[in-house]
């Protein structure tokens, strides 16, 4: 009973999950979360957000264009930004961390 309420509520067709799915992977991948706060403070280059979240360059870059690709970063001349979707997500992450 309760999962025919769940699914009633989504809101996107089974040819959307694979899209939906890269997005989860993405922000649930440990070095996103370093990324989504380190922006949450203001918005910061590439090597700033390098120390900041102690990422290698390589796995930051990754990172970066898929949040950039599922609008949860945006990059604004040298500057990557979190945009209100990225600051929806930080939030949801935060709670569950915190509910650990």
């Amino acid at each position: 009973m309760y999962l025919n309420r769940l699914t009633r509520k989504v809101m996107f067709s089974i040819e959307d999950i694979d899209g939906k799915l890269e997005a989860y992977k993405a922000v649930t991948h440990p070095g996103s979360l370093k990324i989504l706060v380190v922006l949450s403070r203001n918005p910061a280059g590439f090597t700033e957000i390098m120390f900041g979240s102690k990422l290698s360059p390589s796995v930051l870059n990754k990172l970066l264009k898929v949040l950039i690709t599922h609008s949860i970063v945006s990059k604004n001349g040298g500057k990557y930004i979190l945009t209100s979707k990225g600051e929806q997500v930080l939030r949801i992450l935060l709670e569950v961390v915190n509910a650990l």
